[in-house]
């Protein structure tokens, strides 16, 4: 009885152990498709793109909310990009990939700078939502 009971324990942990897994691109190309997949996890899932080796900086591309464990991109950053991919779980946790660096293409004609997917590609940008200004400043 001992033993099923340790058994038992042991198997739930096993989730917590593996975790959410992002997997590390190979041959990231501008402007041909690349497919992002992971592991682990609660969904939604909420992809990103962090410039290489900073994790707390602000995203340079973020992709709709994913339901999934796989999305496939049409890379349309420019070649010598350096960047991470940021995965995060409806519970909080984030998962990174090694660092990528996006390779020359013969292609270039899908490049831009819009920064969330499937967003504006004039470069606009529109506000929604509400705003609260911190606490100690003014609105003028």
């Amino acid at each position: 009885m001992k033993f099923s009971t340790v058994f038992v324990a042991l198997v739930s942990a096993v989730p917590v152990v593996f975790g959410l897994t992002i997997n590390t691109p190979a041959n990231v190309v501008e402007c041909q498709p690349i497919l992002f997949s992971w592991s682990g996890g609660q969904q939604p899932y909420y992809l990103t793109l962090v410039p290489g080796g900073q994790s707390m900086a602000s995203p340079i591309k973020s992709f709709p909310t994913q339901t999934g464990t796989s999305y496939t991109w049409n890379v349309d950053l420019q070649a010598n990009t350096i960047f991470n991919i940021a995965l995060k779980d409806s519970t909080g946790t984030t998962a990174y990939s090694d660092i990528v660096t996006i390779m020359s293409g013969s292609d270039t004609s899908c490049l831009n700078t819009s920064v969330n997917e499937g967003g504006a590609s004039s470069g606009t940008a529109v506000a929604s939502g509400t705003s609260t200004p911190a606490a100690g400043h003014l609105l003028a």
